[in-house]
């Protein structure tokens, strides 16, 4: 068994950062302890334990990407507008290390197959991907006949994502949302683990009408519901305020925002306004929303080269910058909280018998360094050590 130890760091911890050693092996943590050095920083049985030196650095736990299109999203704007599949190494770059893959605005070309297959092929790569059904098209193809038995027995899926509100976007209605949350709950129920509804809100007024009307009529569990995009429209803020309140999570994506999407909200005002309406903290997440086509256009006319928006870390830090959240309650919006949504109490905490899924951070820039995850350090000085032989040079994380 090979040792790893994270040495002379800042930890993050519920209570704050703390100067703490973080000892791995076979992919989970085994202890969180005081600096140490010299024979008492050898444990019984690790004499030849790898050091890693973090002295001066950040030691978080790996991000948790509740909403990222690894297949590639876009092509509502023609067959040119469809993105390319996104390579597991820019998302270890960007330091995300757990992801929920979506379906997107084309299901029929991109099915729920190829989603699941490209899904398993992450997680052969270091990068926990899990992913959900459902999309811009209602009803969704099934591979067992019914969603309710597709959720139930293929373990790869987390729930199901509808798209309401959005003009694109065939949409399950007020009715069928109530059934569709009863058999979540009880597949929830039966499984003991994470089906979610994810739902998209888009920029058709009410968005969320139908939702509310189905949450009230099902009477489920309201926190098996996610909203996302809560940052699109004022609209959707104002649904996510009422949602969130009534127990729902909600999500907010750094992709929208005024300089990019006409009428979008910045995700740190975002924040803010949702925890003055005081929808609790831990109900709050930020996802990417990454490798979705949201061109912005420029002043000639032509949009701007490709993007895959992959930065969590930028609205970490700003909403600590801008004095709304202190930096570990930050973080828990892109850790412990989508964790807890995805019910995996070994994910977004650095604690003894939890994943080693780990990133070293720039303490100032929060730039990433390096990135763990099952305790094989997969990123290093920024880079990832086996990038994908299908990477182009010229893209960034």
């Amino acid at each position: 068994m090979q040792f790893l130890v994270l040495r002379g760091g800042s930890v993050l911890s519920p209570t704050g950062f703390v100067p703490a050693d973080v000892w791995t092996a076979a992919g989970t943590i085994l202890g969180v302890g005081p600096h140490a050095s010299g024979p008492e920083a050898v444990p019984p049985g690790a004499p030849d334990a790898i050091e890693l030196d973090c002295t001066g650095k950040l030691v978080t736990p790996g991000l948790i990407d509740g909403h990222l299109h690894i297949m590639g999203g876009g092509g509502g704007g023609g067959y040119a507008s469809r993105m390319p599949e996104l390579p597991v190494d820019a998302v270890l770059e960007a330091g995300i290390t757990t992801c929920v893959a979506m379906p997107g605005v084309d299901p029929l070309t991109r099915p729920l197959e190829g989603l699941l297959a490209l899904a398993r092929a992450y997680r052969q790569q270091g990068v926990r991907a899990v992913a959900m059904t459902g999309g811009f098209v209602w009803p969704p193809r099934t591979l067992t006949g019914g969603i309710r038995s597709d959720v139930y027995l293929i373990p790869d899926l987390v729930g199901v994502k509808v798209a309401l509100g959005e003009h694109m976007a065939t949409a399950p209605d007020a009715a069928e949302l109530a059934t569709l949350l009863r058999e979540l709950e009880w597949v929830g129920r039966m499984i003991g683990g994470a089906v979610l509804l994810h739902a998209h809100l888009g920029t058709v007024d009410a968005p969320a009408r139908d939702l509310e009307a189905a949450l009230v009529d099902s009477g489920v569990d309201p926190s098996i519901v996610q909203v996302t995009h809560a940052n699109y429209t004022e609209q959707t803020l104002a649904a996510a305020i009422r949602l969130g309140g009534a127990g729902c999570r909600v999500d907010v994506n750094p992709l929208l925002h005024p300089g990019r999407v006409a009428g979008a909200l910045s995700p740190v005002e975002t924040v803010r306004r949702l925890l003055d309406a005081e929808v609790p903290l831990e109900r709050l997440s930020l996802s990417t929303d990454g490798n979705a086509s949201v061109p912005r256009e420029i002043a000639d006319g032509s949009y701007e080269h490709y993007d895959r928006h992959l930065d969590l870390l930028g609205t970490v830090r700003a909403l600590e910058r801008d004095g709304i959240l202190s930096l570990e309650e930050a973080f828990g919006l892109v850790t412990a909280n989508p964790a807890e949504a995805l019910q995996r109490d070994d994910l977004g905490l650095v604690r003894p018998g939890a994943a080693a899924d780990l990133l070293v951070l720039d303490p100032e820039t929060l730039a990433v360094q390096t990135v763990m995850s099952d305790g094989v350090v997969r990123v290093r000085d920024g880079r990832a050590v086996a990038p994908s032989q299908f990477r182009d040079p010229r893209w960034q994380a």
